[in-house]
């Protein structure tokens, strides 16, 4: 197995496995901006949030975090933040600066509307595009890696397949000094047991049990039944029967070895190892999460198919469903369907994974880069005020 990858060397002693110029809109009201100035400087790419606006608090804090933390994602060379105002533009900013990168920002309100914020950061980004590409890659061991797994439109082949296939990867990266995420808190109701005995301290254990008896108190609070929306209706018509059965399959992505810790959203790990992070369950918002967090590769895991993928870190769809192949095969990156066609051993299918993910971390393109198929979601907490 290869105990390499070929990244981008940072500032911060961390390495990409891409070579972004970022171009990140602080709000929903400086998309449009984003999107015009990666539209025009070849090599960029756009991060556009739902929200950025009207936050307060916590809820403020968080999206700083995130918008920031993706910025920081070893996956960038550098960034254009841009704005209607300044002041968040700074602060997000801020974050990714610290990391050593350059990040300048530039606002509405201070260059003369959209037409002379969008002409002033296409400048920007023309400059910063051409440093990067400058850099070379250098071959660096897999320790390096910060992996986060995540899965979506879960059926019975989720469970059987692909998430022991990503559980074997897991495994793999953090014995060899990597780092992996498993997000999505509500994921993990019915299987808290089993987490609760990988925790290294029964402090972390009951931690963990708290993060998820909140989600369950909170539905109970709103007069609603779990029952109604999880399992949804295509993890239902994919053969999932209860929530327990779903989080049972869902938590092998984690694979096996001890959890160090649990991250709040968008939070990055100190040290080496296997953490949760405390997220809501979205797709969308947990690759954000998982990308602010600093992962540079996402194994995402889908049964009945799912096409979604990050602008920041790499998303690899990996299923062990032969008809999800047949029907939208072009949206997969790596078929494990033999392990139930042809009776391929669940190892060999997680070595398998383990070699497509160096090929992506080398610099292969994943079905959802290929085809523009990226979005991301910042987690809110509160209400707009």
């Amino acid at each position: 197995m290869r105990k390499t990858f070929m990244g981008y060397a940072r500032p911060d002693g961390r390495y990409g496995v891409r070579n972004y110029v970022a171009i990140i809109s602080t709000a929903d009201n400086s998309n449009f901006i984003a999107r015009r100035v990666a539209q025009m400087i070849n090599g960029t790419i756009p991060v556009c949030p739902c929200f950025g606006r009207g936050e307060i608090g916590p809820d403020m804090d968080l999206h700083i975090k995130t918008m920031g933390g993706m910025g920081a994602n070893p996956n960038v060379h550098s960034a254009v933040v841009v704005s209607l105002e300044p002041a968040l533009a700074e602060k997000i900013a801020a974050v990714i600066r610290a990391t050593g990168k350059k990040a300048e920002t530039f606002s509405m309100d201070e260059c003369g509307g959209s037409i002379g914020c969008t002409e002033q950061a296409v400048r920007a980004a023309r400059r910063l595009i051409i440093e990067a590409s400058m850099e070379q890659r250098v071959e660096v061991g897999i320790e390096h890696l910060h992996l986060g797994v995540e899965c979506g439109g879960s059926d019975t082949t989720s469970g059987l397949v692909s998430n022991p296939a990503t559980g074997l990867v897991a495994d793999q990266l953090v014995d060899a000094g990597g780092t992996v995420i498993l997000s999505e808190t509500t994921e993990w109701m019915g299987a808290e047991n089993i987490l609760l005995k990988r925790a290294v301290t029964p402090e972390l254990g009951e931690r963990i049990v708290k993060a998820i008896r909140w989600y369950e108190d909170y539905i109970k609070s709103i007069g609603v039944d779990l029952n109604g929306f999880n399992p949804a209706p295509d993890n239902i018509k994919g053969g999932l029967s209860t929530i327990e059965e779903k989080a049972l399959g869902s938590i092998k992505k984690g694979g096996t070895r001890p959890i160090q810790d649990m991250l709040t959203c968008s939070e990055a790990p100190g040290r080496p190892g296997m953490y949760l992070m405390d997220a809501p369950t979205g797709g969308v918002e947990n690759t954000t999460a998982l990308a602010g967090a600093g992962c540079q590769l996402i194994i995402f895991s889908t049964g009945k198919g799912n096409p979604l993928g990050n602008p920041i870190a790499p998303t690899i769809k990996v299923t062990g469903n032969e008809r999800t192949i047949g029907k939208s095969g072009e949206n997969i990156d790596v078929d494990l369907s033999a392990v139930i066609t042809e009776d391929m051993d669940i190892q060999a299918a997680g070595n398998i994974l383990y070699e497509k993910m160096i090929d992506h971390a080398d610099g292969k393109l994943t079905t959802a880069e290929a085809l523009g198929d990226l979005e991301i979601a910042v987690t809110r907490i509160g209400f707009t005020v």
